[in-house]
């Protein structure tokens, strides 16, 4: 095994693998402070596709599901300004707007899967096996969901996540059957059960989850406070109330997540100003997009920016 070259930077790669399959299992292998990724697609190789380990362990976060199992050695994982150390059997669930990252906890040697998953697949999945709850769940969750596996249920989930992968070299199609029967299998298995449920907020009504899920597509988010307001059926005050019963945050809150998840891309753009990009996106007070950046992810723009030349 050899350590990735250092290439094209690691989110692009991502996206434009995940535009092609969708889906994916990887395995990785932290010794010696060196990453090293312990599956090969030749299939996508083909197509100029290299796959970085080494970004795990800066800052980052992604446009698609990421479900992590560690199952040998420590690792610490900082996520959305807290760190959490993870022991073997750990899964955490990863949603897109989680700034993350993973460090090495001591010098011992570390192995971990990660399942992902683009945000149309478990949308798919979910409404193909009608548990709406499931989805609602996963985004309501104030933290990503993490749970700690006895040795043997999670040997059992590395070994269907290594099935995936050796499937992945040898038969893509075969692969994607598989990773999806998996990924109902995790998100089922652990996001629907009597102790999760009980905590979470009360499902949202059909057109509240139509138009939370248009906004989250929405490129230019410069004016969308106003659009949300236009395109709601119902009174701005009603809008309010039904967003913060069902989602734990008000509409503006919501907005400012999603302004927040693109300034993470924009900042880690080599050049991009901290004042422009916040403009850029709405914020009409540089102080104000400071404090929601530091209160949300737990450091500021320019702390973030410097965070990306390496793990501290």
């Amino acid at each position: 095994m050899k350590p990735l070259a250092n290439a094209n930077p690691f989110a692009v790669q991502q996206e434009r693998f995940l535009s092609e399959t969708r889906t994916a299992v990887f395995l990785y292998l932290l010794q010696d402070g060196e990453v090293y990724a312990m599956n090969s697609f030749p299939h996508l190789q083909k197509r100029g596709f290299l796959l970085h380990a080494e970004e795990i362990q800066n800052l980052h976060l992604h446009e698609f599901t990421e479900v992590l199992l560690l199952v040998k050695g420590n690792l610490f994982h900082d996520v959305n300004g807290n760190r959490r150390l993870l022991r073997p059997g750990a899964l955490v669930f990863v949603r897109p707007y989680d700034l993350h990252r993973l460090l090495p906890a001591d010098a011992e040697r570390t192995i971990f899967a990660s399942l992902v998953l683009a945000s149309s697949v478990i949308r798919e999945l979910l409404s193909y096996l009608c548990t709406p709850a499931i989805l609602h769940r996963f985004n309501t969750a104030p933290e990503a969901p993490c749970f700690q596996l006895p040795p043997d249920e999670a040997r059992h989930w590395m070994l269907q996540m290594e099935s995936v992968s050796n499937e992945q070299a040898v038969s893509p199609e075969t692969s994607t059957l598989k990773t999806r029967v998996l990924a109902a299998q995790l998100f089922a298995g652990y996001l629907l059960t009597p102790e999760t449920q009980a905590s979470a907020q009360p499902l949202p009504p059909p057109w509240l989850a139509k138009l939370r899920e248009q906004a989250e597509q929405w490129v230019s988010l410069k004016d969308a406070p106003r659009r949300l307001h236009a395109l709601s059926p119902c009174h701005p005050s009603h809008l309010c109330k039904s967003f913060k019963r069902c989602y734990g945050e008000t509409p503006t809150d919501f907005v400012n997540r999603l302004r927040l998840r693109q300034a993470v891309r924009l900042l880690a753009e080599p050049g991009a100003k901290i004042a422009a990009v916040a403009a850029g996106l709405g914020f009409d007070s540089l102080s104000h997009f400071h404090r929601l950046f530091k209160r949300h992810y737990g450091l500021t723009p320019a702390q973030y920016r410097r965070s990306r030349s390496g793990p501290s």
